[in-house]
C-alpha cells in the first residue's frame, strides 16, 4: 500500500492506488466531479463513509488484479 504522506490527500492517494482520475473516482461512488474535487482541494471535508468506500475500491482491485494472474496462469497450462 503506498504511503499517504506522499500525497497532499485521500482523493489523490485513492486515484493513485486504482490508476483512475477524479472523474472516474465520482461515477465510481455515485458522487459529483464537482464533489471529488472539492475533497481533494480541501474545500469540503471527506464524509466518514468514504474510507469504507475507498477501502472497499482498493479490495476490488486486488480482486480484478488477482483475476488477470489467474487467467493467465489457465492459459498457460
Amino acid at each position: 500500500m503506498v504511503n499517504l504522506e506522499m500525497y497532499n490527500n485521500e482523493v489523490e492517494l485513492i486515484c493513485n492506488e486504482l490508476g483512475i482520475n477524479q472523474k472516474k473516482l465520482a461515477e465510481l461512488i455515485g458522487v459529483s466531479q464537482n464533489t471529488v474535487s472539492s475533497w481533494k482541494n480541501e474545500k469540503l471535508g471527506l464524509p466518514n463513509w468514504t474510507k469504507n468506500v475507498f477501502q472497499l475500491l482498493r479490495e476490488r482491485q486486488e480482486c480484478l488484479e488477482f483475476k488477470k494472474v489467474f487467467s493467465k496462469l489457465q492459459l498457460a497450462k
